[in-house]
């Protein structure tokens, strides 16, 4: 007891927290036990421990104080990277090359975040992506994505080598989010995945600041120190700290791809963002969207010192990104081309890194990325806060980790092929709505996924019959297109080319069907459809019309899992199975 709290005093001594230590000899020594085992356990977490959190976040205060930019001194232009397109040949051969890539990849899911400003109580990864299929979460899809990989990639291995192959994943959580994540994997088996395939990492959070001076915020109260999360930036910290990157390094994996915890269409999209990142022999590939100007998503841009001459291709935060093209690139800003869109792709932090340069930037760095402070001040004098600020990451600085001449590119594909996420609750959604931006909710999430799900289908040359457009359903200020409800489970392809396979004869789906297909050895030769199916086997000839409609009707008290939707399904019996 005596040598925690010594050691506690001397941690708040040396980082200067007088109002901490004026304070510690009138709290029990039950209080004082407890605040000497915080600032050791911030100490620890942190690296460089919180005198060098301290000495950081008064230079960053200091710039915040001043107005400094960043960017002053750099000159943007338009970054190198490649542009896919679905209905190009070349994808489908990128699809078959991603394939190999993603044998040697290792899958990092940033996890950290809750659910509670969507509207649901509980993590985001165990959100169901379809209100037609609940037991569809976001992490049983990825993990039956990563697991219809493997098994394909098996295939191309000896005996031998199949028994010792697997495709590791790693979650990143947080304190509001690692309980739960285990509690529910544990729950679901891992989703068949063995246990010690799945690597566990949790972030930990950095005093909050109520001064420019660094100075922690207290509660007086509780006698502790007011903690606020780092930032998704920490995750690079963290695959260095639990050696994670070295163990699939000596593993043989020579690709990690980091992807976000509510964007199902990742996995429609990462195996020719593998592909590129191979055929380019990308240090780093950050997978992009079309952007128009002044959406609030980042862009990437390749940044030229002015006086170094030196280069770094990297995310620039919407918020900046319009001043800094104002001043060195167009004195117009961030405005459209002949296209509609920004010169600028959109962020959409799924990114791919080459593990080796990866390795050898967490060598040097220990990841720790470039930090940033968003103080809101109280006065005019800007020394104290009106709320405690912190020092923040994100995870897309990490070229800012590479040495000089470092191939940092980037990978555009059309929006509704690689994203759709789920960042928004229904009031903000509307809001989005109607300053014609993308929701970004649950229920335009699922949409979206039926969306992508119909377009491998139809390049099949499967007839889907599509809604008008006007043929939408609003749900609490959020208009819906009502596409059919398709879902191809994990299990059912992998690649265009696999599917195609599966789909034998003509195949004609009504705007009001719902199909589930599932199984990797499933083959199904002639479909007339308008109702619902879940199929799971091999037909020969199935027709299946007026058989159960599945239909979207508003609710009123219903699970979180519907009320973040605002709509449930009429009829809740599963479609008829084949």
């Amino acid at each position: 007891m005596e040598s925690i709290l010594s050691q506690g005093k001397e941690l708040l001594t040396a980082a200067n927290q007088r109002q901490i230590l004026e304070e510690w000899p009138k709290r029990t020594p039950e209080e004082q036990s407890r605040m000497a085992q915080q600032i050791i356990d911030l100490n620890k977490s942190y690296p460089g421990g919180v005198q060098e959190y301290i000495k950081r976040a008064q230079v960053l205060l200091k710039d915040a104080k001043e107005g400094a930019n960043p960017y002053d001194d750099f000159t943007p232009a338009v970054p190198s990277g490649e542009k896919l397109s679905f209905d190009d040949p070349a994808y489908e051969k990128l699809e078959e090359k991603g394939v190999e890539v993603g044998r040697d990849t290792g899958f990092v899911l940033v996890a950290g975040g809750l659910g509670e400003r969507l509207g649901y109580s509980s993590i985001k990864i165990g959100i169901p992506i379809s209100a037609v299929l609940p037991e569809l979460t976001f992490i049983k899809f990825y993990i039956d994505s990563l697991k219809a990989l493997e098994d394909r990639a098996k295939s191309t291995l000896s005996k031998e080598e199949q028994d010792k192959f697997y495709v590791p994943l790693c979650i990143m959580t947080s304190d509001d989010t690692d309980k739960p994540t285990r509690e529910l994997l544990e729950k679901c088996n891992y989703y068949g995945k063995p246990k010690e395939h799945i690597t566990i990492v949790k972030q930990e959070k950095v005093p909050a600041l109520m001064g420019i001076d660094g100075s922690f915020a207290l509660d007086e109260k509780k006698f502790e120190i007011v903690t606020k999360p780092h930032g998704h930036g920490d995750v690079h910290t963290l695959l260095h700290q639990f050696g994670v990157a070295k163990k699939w390094k000596d593993m043989g994996k020579k690709w990690v791809i980091f992807f976000q915890d509510t964007n199902p269409l990742t996995f429609k999209s990462y195996l020719p963002l593998l592909a590129v990142s191979a055929k380019n022999n990308y240090d780093m590939n950050s997978a992009t969207v079309p952007r128009k100007p002044g959406e609030a998503v980042g862009a990437i841009c390749t940044m030229t010192n002015d006086k170094t001459k030196e280069s770094l291709t990297i995310n620039v935060e919407y918020n900046q990104l319009d001043g800094v093209l104002k001043a060195k690139y167009n004195k117009n800003g961030d405005v459209a081309g002949p296209d509609g869109y920004s010169d600028f792709p959109g962020n959409i932090n799924v990114l791919v890194f080459k593990l080796e340069s990866y390795c050898a930037a967490l060598d040097r760095t220990k990841g720790c990325v470039p930090e940033f402070v968003n103080p809101k001040y109280a006065d005019a004098s800007k020394t104290i806060f009106k709320t405690p600020t912190r020092l923040e990451c994100m995870m897309q600085e990490f070229p800012k980790l590479f040495e000089q001449g470092a191939k940092v590119g980037f990978t555009r594909c059309d929006r509704w092929l690689c994203f759709s996420a789920v960042k928004n609750n229904l009031a903000d959604a509307a809001s989005k709505c109607k300053q014609g931006l993308p929701a970004e909710c649950s229920s335009t999430c699922e949409a979206d996924f039926f969306y992508a799900n119909i377009q491998f289908l139809k390049k099949c040359n499967v007839e889907v019959e599509m809604p008008g457009k006007d043929e939408t359903e609003d749900f609490a200020g959020v208009k819906i297109p009502l596409y059919p409800k398709v879902i191809l489970l994990p299990s059912f392809y992998l690649t265009m080319s696999e599917l195609r396979k599966k789909i034998a004869g003509k195949w004609r789906i009504s705007k009001n069907s719902t199909l589930i297909l599932e199984g990797r050895d499933t083959v199904v030769k002639d479909l007339t459809l308008d109702g619902s199916l879940w199929i799971n086997k091999s037909q020969d000839t199935i027709e299946a019309t007026g058989k159960n409609y599945i239909r979207f009707v508003k609710l009123a008290e219903e699970p979180d899992y519907l009320k973040i939707r605002a709509y449930r399904c009429e009829n809740p019996i599963a479609p008829y199975k084949y």
